[in-house]
């Protein structure tokens, strides 16, 4: 299923978080933002990387794992490094509900890559079953759908569709978590040439970026890169 060009941002949204006062989701100080200043200015932001996988490097150019692995994807876009504090954010909108430290983030992300080559289609990696029971939704859809309205992107809601259960890939290692994804994803939607976004919260391994990729390109995507809210360094 396609959403395209999702409905507009309220044009109330401004108006309301400079009006209500509401605590830093961080240091807990009374202000207008979700996450104050201080606090967002605190967060390790993506500079130098690779220019594939985003992971950090000194200089930009293509790190030696990249030149031995030839992920599927063709680049990675990655706004935060995940690390303390950012993580605290990051496991209150995946954990708690929190959705709008999820919106915030997505506003960081796209801030991020509005620069970049607009693709065609932002697809998110889809949730397992057991997980969209326990949390009631998919983290990297909600980025994804934020993203697709504020850059007027079309946004596949079902573009990857789980074709089975997987273990949880938190605690698996690089090689075991690429196997546990092993033919897990499908791609119905007809991608003929198409440059695509695979639009997620973090990335660690890249295991699940690169599965999605793998199945988007036989599925007839020209290119996939991955925009991700953090990086694991």
């Amino acid at each position: 299923m396609l959403n395209i060009c999702a409905e507009p941002v309220s044009p109330w949204r401004p108006l309301f978080s400079s009006v209500l006062a509401q605590d830093c989701a961080l240091c807990g100080h009374a202000g207008r933002e979700l996450v104050c200043a201080d606090c967002s200015a605190s967060l390790i932001r993506v500079e130098s990387a690779c220019l594939r996988c985003a992971m950090p490097l000194t200089h930009a150019g293509t790190c030696g794992a990249c030149r031995k692995r030839s992920p599927a994807f063709d680049k990675v876009r990655a706004r935060f490094h995940y690390r303390f504090p950012l993580d605290r954010l990051v496991q209150r909108f995946k954990y708690a509900g929190d959705l709008a430290l999820g919106h915030w983030l997505a506003e960081q992300l796209t801030e991020h890559v509005s620069e970049c080559e607009r693709p065609e289609l932002l697809i998110a990696p889809p949730s397992t079953t057991s997980r969209l029971r326990e949390r009631g939704f998919n983290p990297a859809l909600e980025i994804a759908k934020v993203v697709a309205r504020r850059l007027e992107i079309p946004c596949a809601l079902e573009g990857l569709i789980r074709t089975r259960d997987t273990t949880p890939q938190p605690g698996l290692g690089r090689d075991a978590r690429a196997r546990n994804l092993e033919g897990a994803m499908h791609c119905a939607l007809p991608l003929g040439g198409m440059n695509v976004a695979l639009v997620d919260d973090v990335m660690t391994t890249g295991a699940t970026a690169n599965a999605a990729a793998r199945v988007l390109k036989k599925a007839g995507a020209a290119s996939v890169s991955v925009w991700v809210a953090a990086r694991t360094p």
